[in-house]
């Protein structure tokens, strides 16, 4: 249950990230972690994914959570998760002074090595204060193509910025490195790619219905590619949780011609337990967000054996060794609608072969564990140190 109390509950041992090894924490020195994000839900279809990331954390470190909203915690959780109160109701000052009082309370009765913010730069503002008073690293985790005031304000308040690939941060930095995503592999081995001869091509399109995500654009191109002949169905699956996604939404339907409706088909959103399932009904995801964004359902369609599509350059480097025309130029439409003929085309061992190479990517590079490993090494590479005798005057644990 949420609670004020920082107490932790799980204990266990450390491994270091690979790529990370030369800086591993010591085996026998618990690494301690402060881990503030916007909801804990596992069934929420936008940030459901952060309970598995959760797990996997604790399972390498001790664990307190904090986060502005906290709807459902799963019963095996072994750790302290700590709301906000946003969801019964609590303003925005409430809820920020609060979450100056809770770290306060976690930082002086229990030893912690780093805080970590996830996608959220103003977590790392507030807390900066507290995070030098008791020399507690901070780390930033943060993918998205959006460069503004105040990720740079955190940035420069932040020890480490982490994210998933080198394009997927807005901007190159000295602080910036790339770790890797974190995608639940295990639960994504949804069964093999199938496509009988003479059925059509299952595309797929995951995702909030946000501008910034270009559905228009691959609703022309599948329009497009069946103004071809080509025989495909696109299934567009995601939520609208604000005004613009509202609109966005009406503009993608009126972009479906009548005489393709029963093939172009635009669903709400599912939860975050049912994805799997909607991912292992299509051969093909298409993502066109734009370029510098590391959307992580194409890292989770990828993990399930199906064939990726995607214009952000992030994704260059892990697609393009595989099949360069993976990866189509932002905006093109009729590049798209090319590459969804040529797959189109393609067998289904063809598609399965694509599809096995993919996931054994995302499962070298971008796998749950392998992001964790890499939190926790930073995590645990050394505290900073905090004012003089604050140890004494506050009674937090030695280092």
């Amino acid at each position: 249950m949420p609670g004020d109390e920082c107490t932790p509950r799980h204990r266990c041992g450390n491994s270091a990230h690979e790529d990370l090894r030369r800086h591993a924490p010591s085996l026998r020195r618990l690494v301690s972690i402060v881990f503030v994000t916007q909801v804990v839900d596992p069934d929420d279809p936008v940030l459901g994914f952060v309970v598995p990331q959760l797990r996997a954390l604790a399972e390498l470190c001790d664990l307190v959570v904090i986060a502005n909203e906290v709807r459902s915690v799963p019963a095996d959780l072994q750790f302290e998760v700590i709301s906000l109160g946003k969801e019964v109701g609590r303003g925005t000052l409430a809820r920020g002074g609060r979450y100056l009082a809770v770290l306060w309370r976690c930082f002086r009765r229990r030893r912690t090595d780093a805080l970590v913010a996830h996608m959220c730069p103003i977590y790392l503002t507030i807390a900066a204060p507290l995070t030098r008073l008791f020399g507690i690293t901070s780390l930033l985790w943060f993918l998205h193509p959006s460069d503004t005031p105040a990720l740079r304000i955190a940035e420069a308040l932040a020890d480490r910025v982490i994210t998933a690939f080198p394009d997927s941060f807005p901007h190159a930095g000295r602080k910036v490195l790339p770790i890797g995503h974190a995608i639940d592999v295990d639960a994504l081995e949804v069964g093999p790619l199938l496509r009988p001869p003479g059925s059509p091509l299952h595309l797929l399109a995951l995702g909030r219905t946000s501008p910034i995500k270009h559905y228009c654009d691959i609703i022309d191109a599948a329009v497009a590619a069946a103004r071809r002949g080509v025989d495909l169905e696109l299934l567009v699956v995601g939520p609208s949780t604000t005004a613009e996604e509202r609109e966005h939404r009406q503009e993608m339907q009126r972009r479906i011609p009548d005489d393709l409706a029963p093939r172009i088909r635009i669903d709400p959103a599912v939860p975050r337990s049912e994805i799997p399932s909607v991912i292992a009904h299509t051969h093909v995801l298409v993502n066109a967000t734009e370029s510098g964004s590391a959307d992580k359902v194409v890292f989770e369609a990828m993990a399930a054996g199906r064939v990726t599509l995607t214009s952000s350059a992030a994704f260059a480097a892990l697609v393009e060794p595989i099949d360069a025309r993976l990866v189509f130029p932002a905006g093109d439409v009729e590049v798209l609608s090319e590459r969804l003929v040529e797959l189109a085309g393609r067998t289904e061992p063809s598609l399965q072969e694509l599809g096995a190479r993919l996931r054994e990517q995302v499962t070298a590079e971008h796998s749950l564990e392998h992001w964790a490993q890499a939190v926790t090494t930073l995590a645990g590479q050394g505290r900073r140190r905090g004012l003089p005798g604050i140890a004494r005057w506050f009674g937090t644990d030695s280092p």
